[in-house]
């Protein structure tokens, strides 16, 4: 897959008219994306950045499109984290949620078809897949925090998603510890290992959403999810 010289200045364009607001990218990203670039041999980083700003892009159009403006975007190492200068319902975060990973399942689809696309089809497609798990500040994360809000209210809604997340997570800890001892692959163990940490990480603040900020250093802190009602 080659990008010409067009593309960048299409890039531009689609930012503008986002308007995403100031973006930062630290140095732990940096190093990161440096190190698996070193390793890389087969060309899959730039075809993995590529399916994440797709992945973001996703976002941000959802977000524009229902009425939102992110302030601030921060690409770190463990994913980019948006800030919004509103909240939003628990509808509308739903659907900014999953614009991202139905990107991802659009290029997955559209790239499975033309010849030389496999592997950056296979990416977007784990990609959507992961982001999907209802898992911490993940896309499926946070729509489920929200579906369990409207359903239960934010209290009873934080304290089941918190059960959830524990599940899912000690499950996917067990599979991968399973693989390792097998010797077949840490992949598992590893994700799992980022998954808990994340989660641990946003547990001191409210529910992770789209709808104030996807970090847990937002200028509006609250002790649980306390979203607007629909």
């Amino acid at each position: 897959m080659e990008l010409t010289a067009s593309q960048p200045r299409v890039l531009r364009q689609l930012l503008n008219r986002l308007k995403p607001g100031r973006v930062e990218v630290t140095g732990g990203f940096l190093l990161l994306t440096a190190w698996l670039n070193y390793l890389d041999a087969q060309g899959v980083v730039p075809l993995a950045l590529l399916s994440c700003a797709l992945h973001e892009m996703g976002h941000l159009l959802a977000i524009r499109m229902l009425g939102g403006r992110v302030r601030r975007i921060s690409i770190t190492a463990v994913g980019a984290e948006m800030e919004l200068d509103r909240a939003l319902s628990y509808g509308n975060e739903c659907l900014a949620a999953l614009a991202g990973p139905l990107v991802n399942l659009i290029m997955a689809l559209l790239f499975c078809r033309i010849p030389g696309g496999t592997l950056f089809s296979g990416l977007n497609l784990v990609l959507a897949c992961f982001n999907l798990l209802p898992i911490g500040r993940l896309d499926g994360g946070r729509v489920l925090c929200c579906a369990l809000c409207w359903l239960l209210g934010p209290g009873p809604a934080w304290s089941a998603a918190q059960w959830i997340n524990r599940l899912c997570i000690s499950v996917l800890l067990l599979f991968g510890v399973c693989l390792a001892r097998l010797g077949n692959s840490v992949t598992l163990l590893l994700t799992a290992l980022w998954l808990a940490y994340s989660w641990l990480g946003a547990l001191p603040f409210s529910h992770p959403s789209i709808r104030n900020t996807r970090r847990p250093r937002a200028p509006r802190r609250t002790t649980g999810p306390q979203a607007p009602r629909p």
